[in-house]
């Protein structure tokens, strides 16, 4: 009967000690599983950050780009306005947008808010571009024919619009490219904090 407790005994022991080794695996690999979810969700704020920067300084690059290039080359001044005032208009809408994003944090405890407020980023985001595009084709069907015009040679015009398309649809590509990358990496950042403990 001794032996049997005995047995009993070192059979609890046993599991017992079974237990602790097994509990303080699986708070290891939770904190790697953490530590993993931080990285991921770092590398995607990281893409809208990186994004907000390259979106800013290239929209102000583009404006002075159209101013100099107006006085050097002595494009009309209303049409260099007007294509100044497209990137200006696109420059405060991505202003604003990401300004209303703010700034997104792993270890914020109102997960709720921060979901909600990266939705509506991304609601304002592919509304901006929407408007943008809207204004850019407006603004092309203007500028053709003014660019047209501006050449003595109708055959040097014509090749300075198609130079032109292919300038638009370069970045046709490299908007649709970005904004893929933007949604997605907003919706990997939503679901990583319905996913956090």
């Amino acid at each position: 009967m001794q032996n049997e407790n005995l047995s009993v005994y070192d059979d609890l022991r046993q599991m017992k000690s079974d237990y602790e080794h097994l509990k303080a695996d699986m708070d290891r690999q939770m904190i790697v599983n953490s530590q993993l979810m931080e990285t991921v969700f770092r590398n995607h704020v990281s893409v809208l950050d990186s994004y907000r920067k390259t979106t800013l300084v290239s929209v102000s690059a583009a404006i002075l780009a159209v101013l100099a290039v107006s006085c050097v080359r002595g494009l009309d001044m209303r049409l260099a306005g007007m294509i100044a005032a497209f990137y200006v208009l696109v420059l405060i809408g991505y202003t604003v947008i990401y300004h209303k994003l703010g700034k997104i944090e792993y270890g914020t405890d109102n997960v709720l808010s921060t979901v909600t407020g990266l939705r509506k980023f991304k609601r304002n985001y592919m509304a901006v571009n929407a408007a943008s595009w809207v204004l850019a084709a407006g603004l092309m069907c203007f500028i053709f024919p003014e660019i047209r015009d501006t050449y003595l040679v109708p055959e040097q015009g014509t090749v300075a619009i198609a130079l032109m398309c292919v300038a638009v649809l370069a970045g046709i590509c490299i908007q649709y490219f970005t904004d893929r990358k933007v949604l997605r990496a907003c919706d990997d950042i939503i679901e990583r904090l319905k996913e956090r403990p």
